[in-house]
């Protein structure tokens, strides 16, 4: 695209890239939390007999889940972070994202 002018607000660009960050922190802490929490209630044996099972189930899909979540937002924090670093070293039509260095 000859002429074409090709524009980026680092600051702007770097700001969602530290609240993708955050956001895997985030993630990562409800994790932590849901463990100890639904952790600390098996240790009861009546909740564990009865309820303990579902209690398993449950704190697995948010292991999983919060898991997932924070790797995506990593990713996406690192993408911004590399288009920024791209943007500056004059490559403004994204060949380190299709294998093209």
């Amino acid at each position: 695209m000859a002429g074409s002018v090709v524009q980026m607000d680092y600051e702007v660009i770097g700001d969602v890239s530290k609240g993708f960050t955050e956001r895997s922190q985030q993630s990562k802490i409800i994790g932590q939390v849901t463990n100890t929490i639904i952790t600390a209630l098996l240790a009861n044996p009546l909740v564990s007999m009865t309820i303990g099972p579902l209690l398993r189930q449950i704190n697995q899909a948010v292991q999983k889940k919060t898991k997932e979540l924070s790797q995506l937002c990593d990713e996406f924090a690192k993408d911004l972070k590399e288009a920024i670093k791209d943007h500056k070293n004059g490559d403004f039509e994204g060949k380190s994202y299709f294998g093209n260095r």
